[in-house]
């Protein structure tokens, strides 16, 4: 397998996890088993903003570490 379908088989494994988490904060955020301190709207928000966050970075990383890995397989 070569290394560039490696880095976006990582990535998209990665991807999944942080989406993961997300549903799962959510999830216990919804079920009552977290409370916020705030307003549950605002907590959602925050939530959705930070792993949202996160996860558009780390694709930026991982098509960039996939271009410049293809690049190099030439």
């Amino acid at each position: 397998m070569k290394r560039s379908t490696r880095i976006l088989i990582a990535g998209v494994v990665i991807e999944l996890l942080l989406f993961g988490i997300g549903y799962y904060l959510l999830e216990q955020m919804r079920t009552g088993a977290l409370t916020p301190s705030g307003s549950a709207a605002e907590a959602a928000s925050t939530i959705t903003t930070i792993i949202g966050g996160a996860m558009g970075a780390l694709g930026a990383i991982v098509m960039v570490m996939y271009l410049v890995v293809r690049r190099q397989e030439r």
